[in-house]
């Protein structure tokens, strides 16, 4: 089912034995209470030791087979045409292979194409005997000049520095914004073993699910469109160091492409690693600063695996910009959004000049963005905000 013209989306695991709350291994905990002595709740959760786990409750973790809840929801923007399509992603924690269990043609995520511009949709998601309806606005037309707002951040993990900005993001609804747009470093997955109950221990994708869960609130209401940092490379953990088979199915930004879908196939992109999007008067270009240009940074934790080889990226950068120029009588303004900054007080030298990692984004990318006439250019990478006068060549 690829064509439906209302927008109607039921993700169904109908089970008696399936969780009918969202539940992921945070939400199990060891009990001491002599009625309930174990990992509760003890329907859905067991003890489960990992390496690395230093309290009983860190190995409470969800049973196989029990947890079939789809969760994890999150949108982007699809279709060729601004506001004809929508995607919807999910995860579960146990393979779903029988396709009388999901509406849709894919195990994780379901494109609505043929959507009215602008148009309110409804869809929800069923597991045994609880139903959770959700709605998504499509992306506004060209002829739209309307005031609209986005929220843009980037480097947004797990930890207490994120705490305050996804909690506010999960406050917001279609009424307040139309998307979300993250300019990569999505969760910090890598980083986990800095924490130190995690430092032995392969916690990847926990964190990662639990990132998910958190913004599921607002990722299930608004699209949230992500383009690639350096954070989504690989897992480098110890655990994952040792372990060939944790590199190889972690490695090259892996996990960062399964979990997302962005409009790459109608943008004539590649994954999630540059694509393209139209939204009202505006025309987005998400871009790798991460691989696959001269002197891209290689990112690389392992010693054996290596990043990029997604293809000419830069063709696909001037294709897009060309196209997008082209048409600025109807889509007047043209973003780009990329990790790493061209300038930045932290990457140049007293003059200002771009240097090391910062002059070869640069030289790379910048030639294209005056030739095309780049309105806006859209960077995180440094954990700061700086914003810049109009600047080329470095000069204002």
């Amino acid at each position: 089912m690829t064509l439906l013209s209302l927008g109607l989306l039921a993700l169904s695991a109908a089970t008696a034995s399936a969780a009918t709350v969202l539940v992921d291994d945070s939400t199990c905990v060891w009990s001491w209470s002599p009625s309930s002595l174990g990992c509760q709740p003890s329907a859905l959760c067991e003890y489960n030791f990992n390496v690395g786990d230093l309290t009983l409750s860190e190995s409470c973790r969800v049973k196989d087979g029990v947890n079939l809840y789809p969760q994890q929801l999150h949108l982007a923007f699809a279709g060729t045409t601004a506001g004809t399509g929508m995607t919807v992603s999910w995860a579960t924690y146990e393979p779903v292979n029988d396709s009388s269990l999901w509406v849709g043609t894919s195990e994780s995520s379901l494109t609505l194409v043929d959507t009215a511009v602008g148009s309110v949709n409804y869809y929800h998601e069923d597991s045994y005997d609880i139903a959770t309806v959700h709605s998504f606005v499509t992306a506004r037309s060209a002829s739209d000049t309307s005031t609209f707002n986005v929220l843009i951040y980037g480097d947004a993990g797990d930890g207490d520095n994120s705490a305050g900005t996804l909690n506010f993001a999960n406050t917001l609804t279609s009424d307040d914004i139309d998307f979300i747009y993250h300019i990569g470093d999505i969760s910090y997955a890598d980083d986990d073993y800095l924490v130190a109950s995690q430092m032995s221990g392969f916690f990847y994708e926990e964190v990662y699910n639990k990132w998910m869960n958190s913004l599921a609130p607002v990722m299930s209401v608004v699209p949230y469109v992500v383009l690639v940092g350096n954070h989504e490379a690989e897992c480098h953990s110890p655990a994952c160091q040792v372990s060939k088979a944790k590199k190889d199915m972690l490695g090259n930004y892996t996990a960062y492409n399964a979990r997302f879908k962005m409009p790459y196939e109608e943008s004539d992109g590649t994954l999630n690693m540059w694509h393209s999007f139209d939204h009202g008067p505006l025309h987005f270009t998400s871009l790798s600063s991460e691989t696959d240009y001269p002197n891209a940074p290689t990112n690389a934790f392992t010693l054996t695996n290596k990043s990029g080889g997604f293809g000419d990226q830069l063709s696909w950068i001037e294709a897009d910009l060309k196209k997008a120029h082209a048409n600025r009588a109807k889509v007047s303004w043209i973003i780009v959004g990329m990790h790493r900054p061209l300038y930045d007080v932290a990457g140049c030298d007293d003059n200002g000049v771009p240097t090391d990692k910062n002059a070869n984004v640069q030289s790379a990318f910048e030639a294209l963005f005056i030739k095309y006439k780049v309105d806006v250019v859209l960077t995180g990478h440094q954990h700061y905000y700086e914003r810049q006068l109009p600047i080329a060549n470095n000069k204002r």
